[in-house]
């Protein structure tokens, strides 16, 4: 099994944009007697991954000549806080984490509910915590996330000028079967037309483009890092990989990605670029189209029905300010917060800050402040870093900033799978180039 852990974690990466799983409907996975896809016990193709990836990881862990499991008890040992007194905290830290899994399950209205959420929380930590422990490199992630973001783009502008799904196999890979009529399906006014939306294999447009907005600075910031050192063929990859990108991410005509992505884009290329005229060409550039999109696709209607779920977590938060709702309950609570809202209202609220808020309350929130805190200061003491790194730490933190960013106006970095992921090996990535 050695270095299989390796080979299911390219995979995973090479597959992130997929959402092809297996739902389970037991009756709790619904509010108001309507399914709700958030709730329901799901199994996808990259939970079995992740599974692969930790059992092979644990067993090529038992030899010790494996490069990749580095042993804990030597990293402790190279640090300055004794190995007992490191157990001793770290056993202490996970008992006041689990006492508040139970209050927080206790105080859930669903507790089925908020025990699958916990469960899936445990296997991101445990994906973050192996992305940490086996410290994978920059340049063998961009290649998965490349391929990814070349055949989502591809089957997203495929899908736009079709105006329905594709079909046939990549029904296997996730993609839903619609058109633009399908009832509740994302469209655009373009100049008195209603077009769809593009999808790809994402459940929604958006999610789409935070994917394209995140994963293409990643590209372009490491395609720029490297520029001079790479072959005509890899070139053109790349930058097939990139226009292609940038434009299926306008083609969602997601406002908060096109903005953040493209003004995140320009930055990087500023940052790359000496003369002063290309970049007054690239600032006049994202500032017509940020304002473009912006005039476009403006709807007063969706400002009102995010400010509504924002004014819902806080009122849910307050019901519960110390342990919150549940982990998973903000939308079987959602009804008493909203009563004169129908079924059709059922989503999470649109900032991850409020949800975490609303369903884990103060104590969670600053039990996530704390264990990120431990981590950084172990790193800090056992990490040093060359030059060499320098430009690596940036690229990862950077693309971790902008997910985080639409995590203010969106909710699927914490809800959706393909956002855990995205949102799980970016964290682990950082904390893995901590400076």
């Amino acid at each position: 099994m050695k270095h299989w852990h390796q080979r299911f974690f390219w995979i995973l990466l090479l597959f992130l944009p997929t959402q092809l799983g297996f739902h389970f409907w037991p009756d709790w996975a619904g509010v108001l007697g309507r399914r709700v896809d958030y709730l329901a016990p799901t199994v996808y193709l990259t939970d079995i991954l992740i599974v692969f990836i930790m059992i092979s990881w644990f067993l090529s862990s038992r030899d010790r000549s494996d490069g990749d499991a580095i042993s804990y008890q030597c990293e402790i040992a190279s640090s300055k806080t004794p190995r007992n007194d490191k157990i001793r905290k770290v056993r202490f830290a996970i008992i006041v984490t689990l006492l508040f899994i139970a209050i927080n399950v206790f105080f859930a209205v669903n507790k089925p509910v908020a025990i699958y959420k916990w469960l899936k929380a445990v296997e991101f930590v445990l994906l973050g915590w192996y992305i940490v422990r086996t410290k994978p490199k920059l340049s063998t992630i961009i290649i998965p996330l490349s391929i990814g973001v070349f055949y989502s783009s591809v089957l997203a502008i495929a899908q736009f000028f079709l105006q329905h799904s594709a079909g046939g196999l990549l029904w296997w890979l996730g993609e839903r079967t619609f058109n633009a009529g399908t009832p509740g399906i994302a469209r655009i006014d373009w100049y008195g037309r209603e077009l769809l939306r593009p999808y790809a294999t994402f459940p929604h447009p958006n999610v789409l483009g935070g994917f394209l907005a995140t994963v293409l600075l990643l590209i372009v910031l490491r395609y720029l890092s490297i520029l001079g050192n790479l072959k005509k063929k890899i070139k053109l990859f790349y930058g097939t990989v990139i226009l292609v990108g940038i434009t299926a991410l306008l083609l969602t005509f997601s406002r908060s990605a096109i903005v953040v992505g493209t003004i995140a884009i320009a930055i990087a290329i500023a940052r790359n670029v000496e003369h002063k005229l290309r970049v007054l060409g690239i600032v006049l550039f994202v500032f017509i189209l940020t304002s473009y999109v912006l005039r476009l696709t403006s709807t007063e209607e969706s400002v009102v029905v995010r400010q509504q779920l924002n004014d819902a977590a806080i009122k849910l938060w307050q019901s519960s300010p110390l342990f919150g709702v549940g982990l998973g309950n903000f939308l079987v609570r959602l009804p008493e917060a909203l009563p004169t809202r129908t079924i059709y209202f059922l989503q999470p609220v649109h900032n991850i800050y409020l949800l975490l808020l609303s369903e884990m309350g103060i104590v969670g929130i600053g039990l996530i402040v704390l264990w990120i805190a431990w981590r950084l200061n172990y790193e800090f003491r056992i990490r040093n870093y060359g030059k060499n790194s320098t430009k690596e730490i940036f690229i990862i933190h950077t693309s971790l900033f902008i997910i985080l960013l639409l995590g203010l106006v969106d909710h699927y970095p914490l809800t959706l799978q393909q956002g855990q992921l995205m949102f799980t090996v970016l964290a682990g990535m950082s904390l893995t180039f901590v400076h």
